[in-house]
């Protein structure tokens, strides 16, 4: 497809990173690590209030300098989070 990229994988895993994006849907855990299915069933046992406590925290600190890999792990909670904060909003309607 792509010489720079090589193959699908590589391609998929460098247009997540650097589009700040991921695969992972709170809903069906579809597309998420373990790590992150682990934060998910983490964050549904918590109340809104702590998901919107985290949600903020993170987003505060998405200025911040910080190694690669935890750049990527911020991105994916703050996906996580904002999927749970709209799916209790939807709910509350």
């Amino acid at each position: 497809m792509c010489e720079e990229l090589g193959d699908d994988e590589f391609m998929e895993g460098f247009v997540l990173e650097y589009g700040g994006t991921s695969l992972c849907s709170v809903a069906t855990e579809a597309g998420c690590s373990e790590k992150e299915a682990a934060y998910i069933t983490k964050m549904k046992a918590s109340g809104s209030a702590d998901i919107k406590k985290q949600l903020d925290r993170l987003q505060n600190m998405s200025g911040d300098k910080m190694n690669p890999d935890l750049r990527v792990w911020l991105n994916q909670r703050l996906s996580i989070l904002k999927q749970l904060g709209d799916a209790e909003s939807k709910s509350e309607l």
